[in-house]
């Protein structure tokens, strides 16, 4: 499993020594750069990420001040020449804090602790009572079976879940709803989960499914082509 990074930094040197740390760790991918808070909240609008290396002291936005906008359980590693923000950084429920010039030993020690609390995912469902899932939608409560869903599309704060006959749109995050899913679910990019059961053929980086196409992303290649070949003959 590779974790996705962005950087946040104002000062375009500490960014590239931050990219040329991150290419040097086999389990960790770039996903972008940012160059203040105000265009990581953009990038963060589309795009979700495992990790953040946020420096502080930023035009706009400090980056105490982003931390307070993300999601309690986005992981933020703050990077800055100031150890004076150390205590204030671990308040804010920081991953970790790292002073410049930041070393490689110092990197790698921090981001080797991703592997050791990632959370484990939860088991597939093997009980025939519950083989379903009850979605909010609008007014209703819809009961559906797990295997009877095709694909689910993410839709920014909303999902839909489609069927051969139906879609269902409720609102929740794609991450949330895919810590819930049976192992037969795979997430293939930011906006598809797909049902493995349901693949029809897998060409470059398509999933096809019934007559729909869906793209393989690069961040979930590797994790999705290593679920296939378990099943390969």
């Amino acid at each position: 499993m590779k974790f996705s990074c962005l950087i946040v930094d104002d000062e375009p040197l500490a960014v590239a020594l931050m990219e040329n740390h991150i290419r040097q760790v086999p389990f960790l991918a770039l996903a972008g750069k940012c160059f203040n808070a105000m265009e990581a909240i953009a990038f963060l609008e589309k795009n979700e990420v495992d990790l953040i290396f946020l420096d502080i002291e930023m035009p706009y936005l400090t980056g105490m001040q982003l931390k307070s906008f993300l999601p309690e359980k986005q992981k933020v590693i703050f990077t800055t020449a100031y150890s004076a923000f150390a205590i204030e950084s671990y308040e804010k429920n920081a991953f970790d804090y790292l002073l410049k010039p930041i070393t490689f030993e110092r990197f790698l020690k921090s981001v080797k602790r991703l592997q050791m609390v990632e959370p484990v995912k939860p088991a597939v469902v093997s009980n025939p009572a519950e083989a379903h899932i009850f979605v909010k939608s609008g007014r209703e409560i819809i009961k559906l079976e797990y295997d009877d869903i095709l694909y689910i599309e993410g839709l920014k704060d909303y999902v839909c879940l489609v069927t051969e006959t139906d879609k269902v749109i409720t609102y929740k995050l794609m991450r949330e709803l895919e810590e819930t899913l049976p192992a037969n679910f795979a997430r293939i990019h930011l906006s598809y989960i797909i049902n493995c059961n349901k693949i029809k053929k897998i060409s470059d980086n398509q999933v096809i499914i019934q007559e729909k196409n869906l793209p393989i992303s690069e961040k979930y290649r590797e994790s999705f082509l290593q679920k296939v070949s378990n099943r390969m003959l």
